[in-house]
């Protein structure tokens, strides 16, 4: 079986536009690394899958939903509150109060991940 590298590359360059976020937001050079390496391999990792399993038309739609489906067990642990230092900077605090928002964003960027790799998927013969 032939795999494509082209939605896992579009994975990384996703993974890696959305990486550069957290070395603006205040982070020490530790959490931003940190933070910036998971971003990186969930988005690649996304692209692995929209290469890798099976597709329908339009490509984009069916990475969408690979993308989404490998966000819900994320979503669901975003969508509980969990404490957090009175210190912390603005970008942790976006996801601190769980919720429904928290657990639609993480479903979302999931989902444009895996729509983003579904663009570059090419049809099997």
């Amino acid at each position: 079986m032939q795999l494509s590298r082209r939605p896992i590359a579009a994975g990384f360059l996703f993974g890696t536009l959305t990486a550069i976020g957290p070395w603006f937001q205040g982070l020490s050079i530790h959490a931003a690394s940190l933070f910036s390496a998971g971003l990186l391999l969930t988005y690649t990792s996304i692209g692995f899958l929209v290469a890798f399993l099976p597709t329908f038309r339009p490509h984009f739609l069916s990475g969408a939903l690979w993308g989404a489906l490998y966000s819900l067990p994320g979503a669901v642990f975003t969508s509980v509150p969990y404490p957090l230092t009175a210190d912390a900077p603005a970008y942790y605090r976006e996801f601190v109060g769980g919720g429904l928002r928290a657990a639609l964003l993480t479903l979302l960027f999931g989902a444009l991940a895996g729509g983003f790799a579904g663009l570059f998927r090419r049809a099997r013969p």
